[in-house]
């Protein structure tokens, strides 16, 4: 199942405006708070719950409990004051409602601040707002906030009206109030600002965390909602498609019996089963599971889709349904390593917090790859090149101590692929031992390559010579995609340079992993293949300022650098990596040779044999004749086919 790496914030990012909006300058846009002073305990405090009676329910972008933490709240801090902040909900949002009355606002802050008024307005357009009604009020806690109206608000909107919901918080040039989430549909949030309502960039963090609750004696008593459908990304071909799904009453009445409500699976539209809800539902999530085969499903994507069927045995009318993409695969590799790309700053005084997190978690493992990318802040980064800015901008990250680990989101929301990773000392080794379960977790994701590296460099010319091949399955286009890219990264360890480390230079820093250099391309090249393997080839002459005895080539296969700046951040993952010193040689893998002497005959498949009986001898990579990431008797039966034809399977 997809992981969510909840221990991890994303990092600060400079927002899009909606289109059409009056442009605020960067300053008055809404930031994150800094990362580097983030409280690990906080992560596990849970939410005030609205207190609902049977004929109350939230309106709102999103009616669960979600609030974002105080390490994850967000200011306008170029904008110190009251400043009135809001959204807007749509006709279709509001129908529901109609009739029914507001009795309470409900204000969810990331940190404490005061609220002095909330209010509403209707609207056709932001730039028609009617009258406003409003309510003083006095809550300032972290979390959510009620404030009960002494004259509720009556819901009678024109068909063709939306409705401004808002509140006036302060804001400091120091303190991250707002809280965002990303759950419902991700709306614009507004701030009143030189006399006009704009858009300030919320929207790539969530839905700003602010509900009415509504009085009406008009709400059904049934309405089945389903989400947060989660499955695996890739299904081996032959395994059982394992999946869960949240499912939840979001009317009136408060507990639905187990066994009473039906939903109906389909993959790629056709149906495939149906399952119950296996205890009660009420207004609170409960997460359902099921497994459903995929035997007869071809290679490739296919869409799960989660409906609502029956209450009581009754057809749902116009039921919730969710969906998700899954892919079906036949064959893989062995992961050989994974990537660790850290954004870090010669400037950034809380980098090197950043740095001691890193170096516990590669301490744990023995299969990361650390590249240190270095950019500008006050001053110039010596280690800083137009290929680091290039890597940043498209990967999404502008804030220092951040990473990426193997270009993969690893949470449900799929914001972004970047962190913020600038933790007290005290909570390294948590947040360390979470990271090593995540790069766990991608270990279950298949290999579609094998990155192998062999290099040479003349010590008089400094002339490198870089080559790069490996074998590919037979479906990776379709498993990858015929625009994968071939990665190459000359890395340099033991370099000195000075360091702001807590508000203190210090002269001797040394940094590691420092990228020198992206052979041809800092966005990856085009594999170089012949059927199912590929080689790539490069030449490149050494600087003399770059000792050739601290240089190391690291080579990886990603999805393209191509769409991060368009705040996509689902497709560019890594999927295989590999690091050798330059002027090292990677011998690759013999596909049959399990005993790793080089030659393929009848004693490397009685090896895999007695490796099944539990012969704890070593076996090496060649032993996984088909590919498939496991050893087991169908690559001994592969491998005596083999030593009989001289011929391997295509």
């Amino acid at each position: 199942m997809k992981k969510s790496l909840f221990l991890l914030v994303l990092a600060a990012m400079l927002l899009p405006l909606s289109a059409g909006a009056q442009l605020l300058a960067p300053k008055h846009q809404v930031q994150r708070a800094p990362v580097a002073l983030k409280a690990f305990s906080q992560r596990f405090m849970a939410p005030a719950r609205a207190n609902l009676a049977d004929n109350q329910m939230i309106l709102g972008h999103y009616d669960t409990d979600d609030l974002a933490t105080a390490d994850e709240g967000l200011g306008i801090t170029g904008l110190p004051g009251v400043i009135p902040i809001a959204t807007v909900l749509s006709p279709d949002q509001l129908a529901m409602f109609q009739g029914g009355k507001i009795v309470k606002f409900r204000v969810g802050l990331a940190n404490a601040t005061a609220i002095t008024r909330v209010f509403v307005a209707p609207l056709t357009s932001m730039s028609s707002i009617g009258a406003f009604t409003e309510w003083e009020c006095n809550v300032s806690a972290a979390g959510w906030n009620e404030i009960e109206l002494e004259t509720p608000y009556d819901i009678n909107l024109e068909s063709n009206q939306s409705l401004m919901i808002g509140f006036d918080y302060k804001q400091t040039s120091s303190n991250y109030p707002i809280s965002a989430v990303m759950q419902g549909a991700i709306k614009p949030t507004y701030i009143l600002y030189n006399g006009s309502w704009q858009d300030v960039g919320l929207s790539s963090y969530g839905n700003l965390s602010v509900q009415c609750i509504v009085e009406s004696d008009h709400f059904p008593d049934y309405l089945i909602g389903v989400s947060n459908l989660v499955t695996d990304n890739f299904v081996k071909t032959g395994d059982n498609i394992e999946f869960t799904f949240a499912s939840r009453n979001m009317a009136a009445v408060s507990n639905i019996p187990a066994g009473s409500v039906t939903y109906s699976l389909f993959i790629d539209g056709q149906p495939v089963g149906t399952i119950e809800n296996e205890v009660a539902l009420g207004r609170t999530d409960v997460n359902l599971t099921g497994a459903i085969t995929s035997d007869g499903l071809d290679i490739g994507k296919h869409i799960l889709t989660v409906t609502v069927n029956t209450l009581n045995g009754e057809p749902v009318e116009e039921p919730f349904s969710v969906s998700r993409t899954f892919t079906i695969y036949d064959q893989s590799f062995p992961h050989q390593m994974h990537m660790l790309e850290q954004f870090t700053s010669t400037y950034c005084t809380y980098c090197p917090l950043g740095s001691s997190m890193l170096s516990v978690l590669t301490g744990m493992r023995d299969d990361i790859v650390w590249v240190g990318i270095h950019g500008n802040m006050q001053g110039t980064d010596p280690m800083r090149t137009l290929q680091c800015d290039t890597i940043m901008a498209y990967q999404g990250s502008d804030s220092y101590p951040s990473a990426s680990f193997d270009r993969s989101t690893g949470w449900d929301s799929d914001v972004t692929i970047t962190t913020g990773i600038g933790y007290y000392e005290e909570y390294h080794q948590a947040i360390a031992e979470e990271l090593s379960s995540f790069y766990d977790y991608l270990d279950a994701v298949p290999a579609f390559a094998t990155v192998n590296i062999n290099s040479t460099v003349d010590p008089e010319t400094r002339d490198a010579t870089i080559t790069v091949d490996g074998e590919l399955t037979p479906d990776f286009d379709l498993m990858m995609g015929a625009d994968s890219k071939l990665n190459v990264y000359i890395t340099e360890d033991s370099v000195v340079a000075r360091q702001l480390n807590q508000g203190r230079w210090v002269a001797g820093y040394v940094h590691n992993g420092v990228l020198r250099r992206a052979l041809n391309s800092a966005k990856g090249n085009d594999l170089n293949r012949d059927g199912n393997t590929y080689k790539n080839e490069f030449t490149y002459n050494i600087p003399t300022s770059w000792r050739l005895d601290k240089l190391y080539v690291v080579a990886f296969i990603s999805r393209p650098l191509q769409n991060g700046l368009s705040g996509v951040y689902t497709d560019m993952y890594v999927n295989q990596a590999n690091k050798r010193k330059l002027g090292e040689s990677d011998a690759p893998a013999l596909r049959g040779d399990a005993d790793g002497n080089g030659v393929v005959n009848i004693t490397d498949a009685i090896l895999i044999v007695s490796h099944l009986l539990g012969d704890p001898a070593p076996i090496y990579d060649g032993a996984d004749c088909d590919f498939n990431g496991q050893v087991n008797v169908s690559d001994a039966s592969m491998l005596i086919n083999y030593v009989l034809t001289n011929q391997w399977p295509d």
